[in-house]
């Protein structure tokens, strides 16, 4: 998927607490995070990347596409995410 398709799904993602799984194009998780609201925490990644550490710029350089699963809860989406 390229930068501007992977933007596009981040901003359809729900409003919702959840878990984020980031995966190469081998398919491998190459980050794992949870969220208050999906939607909001993944589209930064696809953002500018201005305010990004060294490491989150290349692990969005390496992102072919991602996963998510919704959650009841921000602290469901912690458990999950561990």
């Amino acid at each position: 998927m390229c930068f501007e398709e992977l933007k596009k799904k981040a901003l359809s993602l729900p409003a919702e607490p959840g878990v984020y799984l980031m995966k190469d194009k081998n398919d491998v998780v190459i980050y794992v995070g949870k969220a208050k609201k999906l939607q909001n925490r993944v589209s930064q990644y696809f953002g500018s990347d201005r305010n990004h550490q060294e490491k989150v710029k290349q692990m969005v350089l390496h992102v072919d596409h991602f996963e998510y699963i919704v959650t009841d809860s921000e602290f469901e989406a912690l458990v999950l995410e561990n």
